[in-house]
């Protein structure tokens, strides 16, 4: 990995830490209980990493990395595999910062509605990223953090289901 592509990453988890840290002194309630903070922890952690993890996509070298997974992958339709995998994190991440902002101004229902969305978007995305991870054809060096075995990828599914399932529960 290039000092470059490492200051570049940094660079992007720190902006990541800041949008967070902003939408949570935003929806801060000294009543919530330490469940429920939490839970909003990491709703908005979620959130940030599936956005910047979209919109990175979209610049160089992840654009390029990404690009090659599709094509070795040998997933349907590329161009659109490429789109439907950048704008469902991005749209996956949006929900899950709506669900920890709007707490309070969207209705039940609604928030309940995006939470699910953003797990069934969050759900289907990881599921193909460990297929492609797990296929011999797709070098270590075009995938996320150049790891092989899903790790990343697994965490990212367990923990929004994790929250999916602490958001459900204190209800």
């Amino acid at each position: 990995m290039s000092t470059t592509q490492l200051i570049l990453e940094l660079s992007l988890i720190g902006s990541m830490f800041l949008v967070t840290g902003g939408f949570l002194v935003r929806s801060y309630d000294k009543t919530d209980s330490a469940g429920t903070k939490s839970q909003k922890i990491m709703t908005g952690l979620l959130g940030a990493f599936m956005v910047m993890a979209g919109v990175v996509k979209f610049f160089d070298p992840f654009t390029t990395m990404f690009t090659t997974q599709i094509a070795l992958s040998e997933l349907p339709f590329p161009t659109l595999s490429r789109w439907a995998g950048q704008l469902g994190e991005i749209l996956a991440g949006l929900l899950l910062l709506i669900v920890m902002v709007g707490n309070k101004v969207l209705a039940t229902p609604l928030r309940d509605k995006a939470m699910q969305l953003s797990t069934l978007l969050t759900t289907a995305i990881m599921i193909v990223a460990v297929y492609v991870h797990l296929l011999p054809n797709v070098p270590a060096e075009v995938l996320p953090l150049q790891s092989k075995p899903p790790v990343m990828t697994l965490i990212i599914l367990g923990l929004a289901w994790l929250n999916t399932y602490l958001y459900f529960r204190k209800k």
